[in-house]
């Protein structure tokens, strides 16, 4: 078998498998749908199907137009022709549901290349006015045709169902399943610590317990107590915990109004009309929630942005351009920092650091390979420190090491490593030369009440004992 048969078997495989996923899926939905929420001959009270079909287009780039919509067909077909026993109003319903999602996912499909469908107040409500009523309108009617002529249904009223359940459909479970085939729900709580996790978690449980306790448990109708729930779920948890929050209102006031609890069967009498004021219901939440969701996640956006703006200003203003170290306002913050809780460290060492005929470099290689010197002799550095020491280079050749919980000895140490490092480690100027580093280093620890500024006049007169007895040499303050 050759390698482009073998990837032709690859590719097969791997669509028949998301076609029969899809199939699945679309199966499972519309068939537990239509039992739970429909007699089998009029329009089901809320459709989710479709919103699997509309993700999966939005998920990808390049969407699978064939794949995804005839896993629909195929799925759509198989669920009518199960719970409701006929051909021709399958055939009929699934042509409609395909319309409605081809739309939808032509009108929306901006959303694959932006941060998503809720990630502005403008985008939730574009959303809403695409999915949840121009879609639905379109497709409902055929399906509201076909209810009528099939199921001798009333047209208006059928008409008026399709819209309001397949647009609650689509706006509130396609940002759901969009957020989960693009692996955003994974994402977030992996980059979420352990508390956040928790915190979401309760979040929603709580608003899964209040929904159920006024749907299932409460002898009044108290649909306004669900408001504070989500309310905190989307200023706490952002737009992914709203869409899941309103994915769990849905499907337990859905399934409850369809088995005769709740606050909506106290309000209005007869399946049709419960069906319309939950729709109703739902439909505000929507209006009330996503648009929020949307400017919560700007929000948030902007905030990051802000703080990543001031890292990085933070980064140049204490970050030496060339070598990549701390510049002297970094390392004197550093220094103020560590140096405030000196007494929490056991002792605090110094070693200055000087390139040796630096400007001879500069002399007779050119100033290009002066700092090539300096960036040989900065990776140096940061090999042979610790991870907790603080390296800045202070001005031309000119290099401090702050070494908080050093004695005398241990700075020693990692100045010969240092000198050691550099005469190990040549630095090729081209095919046929190169050069050995020579430092001369000054080692100092803080004493008793000491401060910084004479610690590190300490250390460089001990630099220029170690120039002044031949360079290349490691001195210690006295």
């Amino acid at each position: 078998m050759t390698v482009s048969s073998y990837t032709a078997g690859q590719v097969g495989a791997d669509t028949t498998r998301r076609w029969l996923i899809a199939a699945a899926l679309y199966f499972l939905a519309a068939a537990s749908t239509i039992h739970l929420t429909s007699n089998g001959r009029d329009i089901a009270t809320i459709w989710p199907a479709n919103a699997i079909l509309l993700a999966l287009l939005l998920a990808e780039a390049e969407p699978r137009w064939l794949l995804v919509l005839s896993a629909g067909m195929f799925g759509n077909v198989a669920a009518n022709v199960i719970t409701r026993g006929t051909i021709a109003a399958p055939l009929l319903f699934s042509i409609a549901n395909l319309i409605e999602v081809a739309i939808a996912a032509k009108l929306t499909g901006f959303s694959r290349t932006s941060d998503g469908l809720l990630s502005s107040p403008g985008a939730a409500l574009r959303f809403l006015v695409t999915a949840g009523v121009f879609a639905p309108c379109i497709s409902g009617l055929l399906g509201a045709s076909t209810a009528y002529l099939v199921f001798r249904e009333p047209l208006g009223q059928s008409f008026s169902m399709w819209v309001l359940s397949d647009g609650f459909g689509l706006v509130i479970f396609t940002p759901v399943l969009l957020a989960t085939f693009r692996g955003e729900f994974v994402d977030c709580f992996r980059s979420k610590s352990w508390r956040k996790r928790f915190e979401m978690i309760a979040l929603l449980s709580t608003t899964a317990l209040v929904t159920y306790a006024v749907f299932y448990v409460a002898e009044r109708p108290l649909l306004f107590v669900l408001f504070p729930p989500i309310m905190i779920v989307t200023f706490q948890a952002g737009r992914l915990g709203t869409k899941t929050a309103l994915v769990i209102v849905a499907l337990i006031g859905g399934v409850a109004t369809m088995q005769a609890h709740g606050p909506i069967t106290m309000l209005a009498d007869g399946s049709i009309a419960q069906a319309q004021l939950f729709q109703a219901f739902i439909g505000t939440l929507l209006l009330t929630s996503l648009p929020f969701a949307g400017e919560v996640t700007k929000r948030a956006r902007f905030i990051a942005a802000l703080i990543e703006h001031d890292k990085q200003m933070m980064e140049k203003a204490t970050t030496d351009p060339l070598t990549g170290l701390l510049n002297r306002c970094g390392f004197d913050f550093m220094v103020e920092h560590l140096f405030g809780r000196r007494d929490e460290m056991r002792s605090v060492s110094i070693i200055a650091i000087d390139l040796d005929y630096f400007k001879s470099i500069n002399d007779r290689w050119g100033h290009q390979a002066g700092d090539q010197a300096l960036c040989h002799l900065a990776r140096l550095l940061r090999a042979q420190v610790r991870s907790k020491d603080v390296i800045g280079r202070l001005g031309g050749d000119e290099f401090l090491i702050l070494l908080p919980d050093s004695d005398i000895n241990q700075a020693e140490l990692i100045g010969k490593r240092i000198t050691a490092a550099a005469r190990n480690e040549p630095l090729a100027m081209d095919d046929t030369s190169v050069l050995l580093l020579s430092l001369s280093i000054g080692v100092a620890t803080v004493l008793p009440g000491e401060p910084f500024s004479d610690l590190a006049r300490r250390a460089d007169q001990a630099l220029y004992a170690a120039k002044a007895a031949g360079r290349s040499a490691v001195r210690l303050a006295s």
